[in-house]
């Protein structure tokens, strides 16, 4: 399997999610991320853990010669991918996820991410978008549950589980760890978003 994370701006949880579905998908055979991203963010989290993740971290180039030697692939793109290579990356990946906050900038860029892909012929059927450093509500409205409707409506698949925001992420980070392994007591509660996140991705 090939999933590739995708987004316009830091922030949103793309090398954390290309980090923990690297780390699922371990689970299910010899996974591979490649950090294509110029900041090399996963690289250096892969790094600070040394052998603690499930999986490695390469390059863009040591695709020719690594990815016949996994099963499953991550991709954690650039940001700013040009029209072709986001229609390039589309049609070589099995997944291509969205992480995003519920805010309007990012349903402007999915509305765009749409048009782009209709307009080179392609569906939307791969594209997935998971909504990250989620709240609880405070009574008013629902940010998340309003950005996933609005989703829906570009003909865009939003999935039904989200990822909490909580302090445990920064905490992984630092230590080359998953979030389940940090001492911060939200740790298994996230992970166990990014695994019923992965069900939904998979089943």
């Amino acid at each position: 399997m090939i999933i590739s994370l995708i987004s316009w701006k830091g922030g949103c949880g793309k090398t954390t999610s290309s980090i923990h579905f690297a780390a699922l998908l371990a689970r299910r055979g010899q996974t591979m991320l490649v950090d294509e991203d110029r900041s090399r963010n996963a690289t250096n989290w892969t790094a600070r853990g040394g052998d603690a993740l499930p999986f490695k971290t390469f390059p863009p180039r040591a695709l020719g010669t690594e990815a016949r030697r996994h099963d499953h692939i991550v991709i954690d793109t650039r940001g700013g991918l040009e029209d072709q290579d986001l229609v390039d990356l589309y049609d070589n990946s099995d997944l291509v996820i969205v992480p995003a906050i519920a805010e309007s900038m990012t349903l402007e860029a999915l509305a765009g991410t749409a048009q782009t892909l209709r307009k080179h012929g392609r569906d939307l059927g791969k594209l997935r978008v998971l909504f990250t450093l989620a709240r609880k509500t405070n009574g008013k409205s629902d940010k998340v549950a309003e950005a996933k409707a609005a989703v829906a409506e570009l003909g865009i698949t939003p999935l039904t589980r989200t990822i909490r925001a909580t302090e445990a992420f920064r905490d992984a980070c630092d230590s080359g760890r998953l979030v389940r392994d940090v001492k911060n007591p939200n740790g298994k509660l996230a992970w166990m978003d990014y695994e019923r996140a992965f069900a939904e991705l998979t089943s």
